[in-house]
């Protein structure tokens, strides 16, 4: 996919969606459903790496009980997904814009229901692999976050990294299920939701790994 050409204008775009974004997000950490206005038993659920917002934007349509926070680090990004949500009106998605190296700063011990991991970098190159957001020290701190029974979302279209976070996923404690390695011809489609990335992934005939680790 083409690297986004960075967006004019940022700071009065965001000013203009002010209702989706925090000026200071992690003075939400442990609070995040009251400051967002909802019941402390809603679940929260977060997506690392949002893009462009076409995942987190229908998920959190299709689940207007549900309160959503997407995560993002490139501004140009964000703001495009950002943008999407302000222009659907969905009430229960916010936005972080921040790297996932720092997110324990923005949720609390037991704060998140559901972490989304879709397409994430899967840094090849030798010795990276402690750059993946499914490497072990990553995984200890979503556990934290994580509440019991809490879950990992996880989908990819690299083999290499797939096998790889499976076996991180088991190192740290993780129940494996609903995995597949050809998602879209898999009884797990009719429920799944496409990015950006996953669509373009499809359109090249290749096939989508998906598994869902518990805690």
């Amino acid at each position: 996919m083409a690297r986004m050409r960075m967006k004019r204008h940022i700071p009065e775009r965001m000013e203009r969606c002010r209702e989706r974004w925090f000026d200071d997000p992690a003075a939400n950490k442990g609070k995040w459903r009251e400051v967002c206005g909802v019941s402390e038993d809603t679940p929260l659920f977060v997506e690392f790496g949002c893009g462009k917002g076409k995942f987190c934007c229908q998920t959190a349509l299709d689940n207007p009980d549900v309160l959503y926070v997407a995560v993002e680090r490139d501004s140009s990004v964000i703001l495009a997904a950002i943008e999407k949500a302000h222009n659907l009106e969905i009430p229960n998605l916010f936005f972080i814009r921040c790297d996932i190296k720092d997110i324990e700063e923005f949720f609390a011990e037991d704060e998140v229901s559901r972490i989304y991991i879709n397409f994430c970098d899967p840094w090849n190159r030798r010795n990276k692999p402690k750059r993946r957001l499914t490497y072990r020290d990553f995984l200890e701190k979503y556990k934290i976050l994580l509440r019991k029974d809490g879950q990992i979302r996880f989908k990819t279209d690299n083999d290499d990294l797939f096998d790889f976070s499976l076996e991180e996923f088991t190192h740290c404690g993780f129940t494996l299920s609903e995995l597949t390695r050809d998602l879209h011809n898999s009884e797990y489609d009719s429920a799944n939701v496409r990015t950006e990335f996953e669509q373009k992934f499809a359109d090249e005939g290749i096939p989508i790994k998906r598994v869902v680790a518990t805690l």
